[in-house]
C-alpha cells in the first residue's frame, strides 16, 4: 500500500465499530466548498455601475461573515455557493437584489423636537434613531426652518453594484449568537403636502 500525506488522511470509524483509514483529499473536503454555517473570510471592492469603487476591505479588515445565516446579500451569497478559498469572482446585482429601489416614501421631514437633543444637525449627517445599533440610519439631506429632511433608503439604494471578491477562507462552522438590541420609543412627525 503506498505512503500517503497524513493531511489526506482521516481515520473513521466504521458501521461495525472497527476503525477504518477514509482518504479525504482538498478536492473531495465538503468543508473546502462555500455552504450553509461556513465562516468566510474574503477581500472584496464594491464599484457602482460607472466603475466608481464605493467600498473595499482591507488587509487588516477583511469581510468574515457566517455563509447561509442572512448576513449578507442573498444574491451575492448564491453566487458564493460552493466556491473555494483562492475563487475570485465578480458578481453585478440589480438594485432589487442589492440594496433594494429607491422608495421615495422613506424621504420625509422631522421636526427639531423629534431630533437627537443637544446636537447640531448637518446635511450628510447619519442618525439610527431607537437605538437600533446600525439596524436602520437615517441621512439628513436637507434643513427646514423646523426641523431636517431624512432619508431611511439604504445609501446604495437604486443603484447596480458589483461585487470583486476573493475567496480567502471557508472552514466549518455554528450560527452566531444573536444579540438583544436595545429598543427605544421615538416618535416621528411626517407630514404630506
Amino acid at each position: 500500500m503506498p505512503v500517503l500525506p497524513r493531511r489526506l488522511i482521516r481515520h473513521a470509524a466504521t458501521r461495525r465499530g472497527h476503525e477504518g483509514v477514509a482518504v479525504i483529499t482538498r478536492e473531495e473536503s465538503p468543508m473546502t466548498r462555500i455552504a450553509a454555517l461556513c465562516e468566510i473570510t474574503a477581500e472584496y471592492v464594491l464599484t457602482d455601475e460607472d466603475g466608481e469603487r464605493l467600498a473595499a476591505s482591507t488587509p487588516e479588515t477583511p469581510l468574515r461573515y457566517v455563509h447561509g445565516t442572512g448576513q449578507m446579500l442573498p444574491a451575492l451569497e448564491a453566487a458564493l455557493e460552493g466556491r473555494r478559498a483562492g475563487d475570485e469572482l465578480s458578481v453585478t446585482l440589480t438594485p432589487e437584489q442589492a440594496y433594494g429601489p429607491h422608495r421615495p416614501e422613506l424621504v420625509f421631514e422631522a421636526v427639531r423636537e423629534n431630533l437627537p437633543p443637544g446636537q447640531e444637525i448637518r446635511i450628510d449627517m447619519t442618525l439610527a434613531p431607537g437605538g437600533q445599533r446600525g439596524k436602520f440610519s437615517l441621512k439628513v439631506v436637507g434643513l427646514t426652518e423646523r426641523g431636517a429632511i431624512l432619508d431611511g433608503n439604504h445609501p446604495l439604494a437604486g443603484r447596480t453594484v458589483t461585487w470583486h471578491i476573493k475567496v480567502l477562507e471557508v472552514k466549518a462552522g455554528h450560527k452566531p449568537m444573536q444579540g438583544e438590541l436595545d429598543y427605544q420609543p421615538i416618535r416621528w412627525i411626517l407630514e404630506v403636502e
